[in-house]
């Protein structure tokens, strides 16, 4: 496809940059820069229950990785994002794997974001475990991002429903899933006839981790909405 799209990412390979770049080779976006910032190690929770997977796709760096994609990779510092989004022209700029961005950015630009929970009932950190404890909608949410956090311009939502078989990992593989599907496929949406219309920071609270003794009542909690919830 002829669509110049920008990606962001770490320059230390994760996941999410793996899947999103491969969905993209794969659905034909052949102009693709991606601007690799610096990784910063912050003191990670460990939680009780992994629900995202962590596990690459193949094992090699970005730089390989986008060389092997025939996309462009370019290592930038998070202050420069700004003057290179100003001098080039993208029709979408994904954000797939990167911490809180400066407000200056976000503002001047239309950045997507996929955020793992459906809005605006489950804000913040661990929105699917959230969702499962409080039986709220679970679901996906890609939006352009403001400088409040899981706010912004609503692209597109979509709810997962939980069918008998489900386990609790087998629900946490399927949103991802659909995460990385609905980040990619907004490339497309937004050329739709669609309002955009502004996601609410009202009627949700906005959640931290998950403690631990919260997350250790988490298998019994899915049970409880799979029986409530079930399709």
């Amino acid at each position: 496809m002829s669509k110049k799209i920008a990606v962001i990412c770490y320059n230390k390979p994760t996941r999410k940059t793996q899947e999103v770049l491969l969905r993209l080779k794969g659905k034909g976006y052949n102009d693709v820069d991606v601007y690799a910032i610096p990784f910063i190690l912050r003191k990670t929770l460990h939680p009780l229950i992994a629900h995202r997977p962590s596990e690459l796709l193949v094992k090699i760096d970005n730089e390989q990785l986008v060389a092997n994609l025939n996309f462009t990779y370019i290592s930038k510092d998070i202050g420069e994002l700004d003057e290179c989004f100003t001098k080039k022209s993208y029709h979408s700029i994904l954000i797939a794997g990167a911490g809180l961005l400066p407000e200056s950015l976000v503002s001047r630009h239309k950045l997507i974001n996929s955020h793992p929970g459906y809005l605006p009932y489950v804000r913040g950190l661990d929105a699917l475990k959230w969702a499962v404890y409080k039986n709220l909608p679970i679901g996906v949410t890609v939006h352009y991002v403001d400088k409040y956090a899981d706010a912004g311009l609503l692209i597109t939502q979509e709810k997962l429903y939980i069918l008998s078989e489900d386990t609790f990992h087998s629900m946490c593989f399927k949103l991802w899933n659909l995460e990385m599907q609905l980040l990619v496929d907004s490339i497309e949406i937004i050329d739709t006839d669609i309002q955009l219309l502004p996601l609410s920071t009202e009627g949700g609270e906005s959640h931290r981790r998950m403690p631990k003794d919260k997350e250790k009542k988490l298998f019994q909690k899915f049970e409880e909405y799979k029986n409530r919830n079930i399709k």
